[in-house]
């Protein structure tokens, strides 16, 4: 009998060994494509919010822009806790094919949240007597980009309380670490454990922990009915968990993280290799809202496009569209199966397709409108469907 249950439980690890091995070949293989090119638009893909051996981070910038390189992503923005040496001193800007941003992640005073800061013109982190309050004013005045991070943040020194301080240019509509920390709750406790258990040896462990961001997602669709706010996706990597007071566990590990969540900029200009050029592309995309969150650790949502049309403009993410009687919106999907795709005006769900390579709509009303899609996929170790956000975009905004 015993035989027999050790039989059991090699067949089953071998199976889960080898459908973990498919996949990382899958990942290698689709990481490593390179055409970003979908008609007239440019697409890039890359990571944001990352801290290095600068903050309490346990990567270094070269070691980081190399992983980068190799997974093929075009950008990383690099935020480290309330300092801007990195942009003192002299670092590598490009590694391969990646472009490095460093930026700065700014605690405020009274731990009433954190924002990230990116843009030329980084103002003084807050020290001698200056406040968070008037460096996050100094930076907008500045014209940095201002994000609202990881703002419902469990640990309540870390989530944002302050959503009048001023006109921030947007949030992450998904925090990694925010979310993994979410299911340290008796409902959820089991894909934590689930991820931990196989980690060793599937790649996509981490998708484990990955679930659609309600609370951000409704208070993006609330602020967006009153002005322009953009969204973005982030990992907030450290890949440094303290373990005492010298022990440090490198868990999770950069590379890892590197694969699940991605801001994928769409552009009418493409990159050309040139750091300030490049850079000015990229800072000019994030501040309009041009791009996508991507949850790529399960598949990359490279091909996605939403856009809206009237007779004499086409739009995309981030821009506005004047409402006449020829608009429509159009929704071009990546090749995938079990793909669930949601049209949503104002914070309402007005239409959902399931499985369908574009959607094409009449428009009669103004408003906001985004697309999130989500893909339903059988998970190991216990062999059960679930839905996976996989695309969130930012709005289209058609006004009279």
């Amino acid at each position: 009998m015993l035989k027999k249950i050790f039989k059991i439980i090699g067949g089953l690890a071998a199976v889960i060994i080898f459908l973990s091995i498919c996949n990382d070949l899958l990942t290698y293989h689709i990481s490593r494509e390179a055409s970003v090119q979908f008609g007239k638009y440019y697409e890039y893909s890359g990571v944001i919010h990352i801290h290095t051996q600068y903050s309490d981070g346990s990567g270094t910038y070269p070691q980081i822009g190399e992983m980068c390189d190799s997974l093929r992503l075009h950008f990383a923005i690099i935020t480290d806790h309330n300092t801007i040496q990195p942009m003192k001193d002299s670092l590598d800007k490009r590694f391969g094919i990646t472009l490095i941003v460093p930026a700065v992640e700014i605690s405020t005073d009274g731990e009433h949240g954190h924002f990230l800061v990116i843009g030329d013109s980084i103002p003084l982190v807050p020290r001698n007597g200056v406040t968070s309050d008037s460096v996050f004013h100094d930076a907008l005045k500045k014209g940095s980009i201002v994000i609202l991070a990881h703002v419902f943040h469990p640990r309540k020194t870390l989530d944002w309380d302050n959503w009048n301080i001023g006109k921030f240019t947007g949030m992450e509509l998904y925090n990694f670490d925010e979310g993994w920390r979410n299911t340290l709750n008796f409902f959820r406790i089991n894909k934590l454990i689930a991820a931990y258990a196989v980690y060793g040896f599937q790649d996509r462990a981490l998708n484990y922990v990955l679930e659609y961001p309600t609370k951000e997602m409704r208070k993006f669709d609330e602020l967006n009915m009153t002005r322009k706010v953009i969204g973005i996706g982030s990992l907030d990597a450290h890949s440094n968990i303290k373990l005492g007071k010298t022990a440090r566990w490198h868990f999770p590990s950069y590379q890892s993280l590197f694969k699940l969540v991605h801001t994928v900029i769409v552009t009418r200009q493409p990159f050309i290799g040139l750091y300030h050029h490049d850079r000015e592309v990229l800072f000019k995309a994030i501040r309009n809202g041009n791009a996508f969150v991507a949850f790529s650790g399960l598949e990359p949502a490279r091909g996605f496009l939403f856009t809206a049309t009237s007779d004499t403009t086409e739009a995309i993410m981030g821009d506005s569209l004047k409402l006449d009687q020829t608009a429509r919106i159009h929704v071009a999907m990546p090749d995938s199966v079990a793909v669930e795709t949601q049209v949503v005006w104002n914070g309402k769900i007005i239409g959902t397709y399931n499985n369908v390579g574009s959607i094409d709509l009449p428009v009669s009303n103004p408003g906001e409108y985004r697309v999130q899609a989500f893909q339903k996929r059988v998970m190991l170790p216990f062999f059960t469907k679930r839905s996976f956000p996989w695309i969130l975009s930012n709005p289209i905004y058609i006004y009279k």
